[in-house]
């Protein structure tokens, strides 16, 4: 992932979605800015928010878990998994995450970019999933 230029994002500088469950996603890098290698964001996620079993067919996920506890589910596998907890995913992966307690907050990249578009759309988009090559089983 060469870096084409600094990309400094202050705590809460990212462009930010709330959902109506109190989840949050802060854009944090776009790929616009990494020459399209990667996108990043900050996603806090409330349990009963978490995204539905899915894969990626045009992008590797690259997460870290920040703070709170998950079971990250990975193919037929499930894992518990706390604050330092890193995975990087390849695509076509079937992959999704279940909320241990109220929310968990992870740091999520995209190799190469363009998905966070999805999570985080410019003003009045409303992205189709399968416009941005996610699927769901």
């Amino acid at each position: 992932m060469p870096v084409k230029r600094p990309v400094l994002t202050p705590s809460g500088g990212g462009k930010t979605v709330k959902l109506s469950g109190g989840s949050s996603i802060e854009l944090k890098v776009e790929s616009s800015e990494s020459g399209g290698e990667y996108g990043t964001i900050l996603w806090t996620v409330r349990a009963g928010e978490e995204p539905p079993l899915h894969t990626h067919t045009r992008e590797d996920e690259l997460l870290y878990v920040v703070q709170g506890k998950l079971v990250a589910q990975v193919g037929d596998a499930r894992v518990e998994v706390g604050p330092g907890a890193y995975a990087a995913l390849p695509r076509d992966v079937p992959h999704t995450i279940e909320v241990i307690g109220d929310q968990a907050t992870l740091l999520v990249s995209f190799v190469p970019g363009g998905l966070e578009r999805f999570l985080v759309p410019r003003d009045g988009e409303q992205p189709d999933p399968a416009a941005f090559g996610l699927a769901f089983p």
